[in-house]
């Protein structure tokens, strides 16, 4: 999982967003930030090229599931 630690959220958060984070809230922060971008390097191999851009998870669910049954 690639490392994203609490600092680094603290300054992105506060540099780019103007936005200020407790100190008790930047590593569960940092944890999910570093577990969706694991996932996120990991789409390509999903074969969802034929799935349309979701409005919402379970659109996305539902277009994955007709893509796969057409296979």
């Amino acid at each position: 999982m690639p490392l994203i630690t609490p600092e680094t959220v603290k300054r992105v958060l506060k540099d780019v967003h103007g936005y200020e984070i407790s100190d008790e809230a930047q590593a569960p922060v940092a944890h999910t930030a570093g577990a969706m971008l694991t996932l996120a390097e990991q789409l390509d191999s999903l074969g969802l090229e034929a799935v349309e851009p979701p409005f919402g998870y379970a659109n996305l669910m539902t277009e994955a599931m007709r893509a796969a049954a057409k296979k």
